[in-house]
């Protein structure tokens, strides 16, 4: 069962950086182990379900605070109320999240709770109950909650699956043996008997002398009538089942291949249906929309004009890159990507999401080599939310400032406007494609990069016909990209003007690159030549965007691999994703003659740049709705209150328990009567006895197995007075014969015994009130296991 469990938790544990070899898996293999132990202590220990019950609740509030908010301790009441936060709205958070998760305390409260759930009640279940298949649901409900949290990580779960199904299969067929073995008649179907009734109950102290258990030959001998209730039962089913029983390694023998068998069927099930596989299994967050919504109020592609337009420039950040000598890694910071494009306007692409220190991966073209470069960041002048990055960002560490991850992008924004003195430590995966892996590169193809060729209708002709022009004479993919970033370079042809009129929409850029009319009509600046290149691009079949950021320059480079970004440095480039290189920069835009003090030439332009992500000018303002932010601290989605989610939650479930339950109670004390009434007389006179034990429990009368006959009848006379122990007291001596006679009994005494039991029912119901009545007919003690 404690493999089980920690099988789930390792399920559980990928949806967190590190796996189940992280913090997050030892912290969810720990609370299957604890509840799995401290479930068989109480069921062992405890004879109240009730009591049970609570000790598990406690015990999961203990460890969930204690454990998740190990290093919160000391915040006192404060670590209370954060547990009690992420335990309302721990879920949401997951399904909002970017994955792999850090290992948070709010985070993880929700999959500990689950895992102790399942640990604590499939040990009580092992311990209290002959059921074989009762003991396996928990796990199965864990493990599946666990496949729908961890859909969007894209892992394939096969394995975990088919080993899920084993040692479910493994703990089942052990369980059938041991029991069948000890002679446990609820735990197997033994001829005469009702596995649903549970053990008999103890003969009346003293028994008839001479009518005791059989002796050596199987026959009924003298001096067993002091033997207590277990013993007399042990006797009974002696007789009825045992001479049936396989041996244990027999029946080990039959169900192991059986058990292979149906984990290779099941994992091969799991396989093709949309369960367990990593590209098609149910995902529950394509279904929620993240909580932070990230908005700007200007276009950051006209920003760019109006920064080196600027009498003076603003110092936004300083950037400490890792040089290896001279050189550095690459010379473009990237804050924001345009990607969607609808014949007047480009627009950002993706959504943010909340993230820990491992940020997400992306389902777009994405670099699949490079180097990991590390860069510093210290905000210089209060502005914006989006933060420099460079490459394909895998990790942010030692952030002053609580941000949001745009996983397809690559970009981060603060959840607040930026002030001076923020900082945050960068890891990225830069590409440094060689120029013969540039030539021989394909355009990036899949259901991820169609988004960045389309192309919206009114494209004007003559559009379609200057691409086909510019890269004419060109063979391979990147030289037709080469010869479009030349073409739109060629200063006889287009002029850079800061001047220029503004816009870059099919108009704007029709007019810009039209071979007809004045030659003024082909002036424009960074926003015209970067929007330009990403249209045409598309026109001929790449998968295209622009990057909007900044040009690390030397002439501010006050030391070694560091650099003052100031406003004047803003820059846009369009991107093409290559198949394996991802997302390479091209340089439409002869940055030597921009207007105003533009920044130093790239050196890397020839060779394609840095496969970057995107940005924006921090001068730009961008506000992330304060409504949005703030469900964002709760797991909440935009739209809805996680108060109002939950409360809805827990409104269904308890009415679906008020309605199936008492249901569900009534249905099984049902078809326990009637398989009571089958079997052999013995057993039907004993599951007489077993119903009206039943009845007495609804109405608080002990079920233990301690009892005797005789003091089950004093009790009944003390609780409930003489006309019911009358009743329960003509039922005993049928009871006792039952037991210890060596003949069988007579059809006629079974039939009798049920006529004794149905009057005591009738009269305990008789003395009842009419609502303990119906409290009798819900109560669940008959169906719990008896002590």
């Amino acid at each position: 069962m404690i493999l089980l469990g920690a099988l789930t938790a390792g399920a559980f544990a990928t949806f967190f950086a590190g796996g189940e070899f992280g913090r997050a898996g030892l912290v969810l293999v720990a609370a299957v182990a604890v509840a799995g132990a401290a479930g068989c202590v109480a069921a062992a220990r405890l004879r109240s379900g009730l009591l049970v019950g609570l000790a598990g609740v406690l015990g999961a509030l203990v460890f969930g605070v204690c454990v998740p908010f190990a290093g919160r301790l000391a915040d006192g009441p404060d670590v209370l109320s954060a547990f009690g936060a992420a335990a309302r709205d721990g879920w949401a958070r997951m399904l909002t999240v970017g994955l792999p998760a850090e290992a948070e305390g709010d985070l993880l409260v929700t999959p500990v709770l689950v895992l102790w759930a399942v640990a604590f009640v499939a040990a009580v279940l092992v311990v209290r109950t002959d059921s074989v298949l009762a003991p396996l649901l928990p796990p199965v409900l864990g493990f599946v909650v666990a496949l729908m949290f961890t859909a969007a990580r894209g892992r394939s779960l096969l394995a975990t699956t088919g080993l899920i199904i084993a040692a479910a299969g493994l703990l089942a067929v052990v369980r059938v043996a041991r029991l069948a073995s000890a002679g446990r008649v609820s735990a197997v179907a033994l001829p005469g008997v009702d596995p649903a009734a549970g053990e008999l109950d103890s003969p009346p102290a003293g028994g008839r002398e001479g009518s005791g258990g059989p002796d050596a030959d199987g026959a009924a001998g003298p001096g067993r009538a002091g033997r207590s209730g277990r013993g007399a039962l042990a006797g009974f089913v002696g007789r009825e089942g045992r001479a049936r029983a396989r041996p244990l390694l027999g029946r080990l023998a039959f169900g192991l291949p059986v058990v292979a068998v149906a984990a290779i069927l099941g994992t091969v099930a799991a396989g093709v249906l949309p369960i367990a596989g990593g590209a098609d299994r149910f995902d529950p967050r394509e279904h929620r929309t993240p909580p932070v919504e990230v908005t700007t109020s200007l276009n950051p592609l006209v920003q760019i004009k109006a920064d080196h337009r600027a009498a003076r420039a603003q110092t936004l950040f300083t950037v400490r890159l890792a040089a290896a000598g001279k050189q550095v890694a690459t010379r473009r910071l990237r804050t924001l990507t345009l990607a969607d494009f609808d014949g007047a306007s480009w627009r950002t692409d993706g959504r943010f999401v909340r993230s820990g220190r491992v940020l997400p991966e992306g389902h777009g073209p994405d670099t699949a080599t490079g180097t990991e470069t590390r860069m510093e960041v210290t905000v210089e002048a209060p502005g914006g939310v989006f933060l420099p990055t460079i490459g394909r960002p895998v990790r942010a560490d030692a952030a002053s400032v609580d941000y949001a991850f745009q996983p397809d992008a690559g970009v981060l924004a603060a959840q607040r406007p930026l002030r001076a003195g923020d900082r945050y430590q960068l890891t990225a995966r830069v590409p440094a494609p060689t120029t013969a892996r540039l030539r021989a590169a394909e355009p990036a193809t899949g259901p991820a990069t169609e988004r960045y060729r389309n192309l919206p209708s009114g494209l004007p002709t003559a559009l379609g016909d200057l691409a086909a022009t510019a890269t004419s004479g060109a063979t391979t993919p990147y030289e037709r990209l080469t010869a479009l970033a030349e073409y739109l370079r060629d200063p006889a042809a287009f002029t850079v003007d800061v001047d220029a009129r503004p816009g870059h929409s099919y108009g704007a850029l029709n007019r810009f690159l039209s071979p007809k009319g004045a030659r003024a009509d082909h002036r424009g600046y960074v926003e015209q030549f970067a929007t330009a290149f990403a249209l045409l691009a598309r026109v001929e079949g790449f998968p295209s965007r622009v990057a909007v950021g900044y040009l690390l320059d030397d002439r501010f480079k006050p030391a070694p691999g560091t650099f003052t970004v100031t406003s004047l440095q803003s820059f846009a480039w369009p991107e093409v994703a290559l198949d394996g290189l991802g997302w390479v920069a091209f340089d439409p835009t002869d940055t030597r003659r921009l207007g105003s003090r533009p920044p130093a030439d790239d050196v890397d332009l020839p060779s394609g740049g840095d496969g970057s992500s995107a940005a924006q000018a921090q001068t730009a303002a961008a506000i992330i709705t304060p409504e949005l932010d703030r469900l964002a601290e709760l797991g909440g989605a935009g739209g809805g209150g996680a108060e109002r989610t939950t409360a809805l939650a827990v409104l269904l479930a308890l009415l679906a328990v008020a309605v199936v339950s008492p249901l569900a109670i009534v249905g099984e004390k049902r078809r326990r009567r009637r398989r009571r009434r089958a079997g052999t007389t013995a057993a039907r006179i004993a599951g007489a006895w077993l119903e009206v034990r039943d009845r007495l429990a609804e109405r608080g009368v002990s079920r233990s197995r301690a009892f005797t006959t005789d003091e089950v009848v004093d009790r009944v006379r003390a609780a409930r007075g003489a006309g019911a122990a009358d009743r329960v007291g003509e039922l005993a001596p049928l009871v006792t014969a039952a037991l210890f006679a060596v003949a069988e009994p007579e059809d006629a005494q079974a039939g009798r015994a049920w006529e004794l039991a149905t009057a005591a029912g009738r009269e305990l119901r008789r003395t009842d009130r009419p609502v303990r009545r119906l409290v009798a007919a819900i109560d669940p003690r008959p169906l719990l296991p008896r002590r």
